[in-house]
């Protein structure tokens, strides 16, 4: 384990450069999964075994347009490809 009490202020500074780097590209990865027009489903109970239609893609969240509700913003993570 590092310990970040002993690094200097420019180790520091180049560690929180690198995390931010990593955060990056992992939400960039995350967001590019989905596509506009793509059919998925969602794993929640009001929306359990409907096939779903990305309309948005943002940051954290994907706007998909359900058969039963409208349009519904869903965190990524509660999503799966159809």
């Amino acid at each position: 384990m590092l310990d970040l009490s002993k690094l200097s202020v420019k180790e520091l500074r180049e560690l929180r450069t690198n995390v931010n780097r990593w955060i990056d590209v992992k939400g960039q990865s995350n967001a590019m999964s989905f596509t506009i027009g793509q059919e998925v489903t969602v794993d929640h109970k009001k929306l359990r075994g409907q096939i779903c239609e990305v309309v948005k893609v943002n940051r954290s969240k994907v706007v998909l347009n359900s058969p039963s509700m409208g349009k519904v913003s869903v965190p990524m993570s509660m999503i799966e490809a159809a």
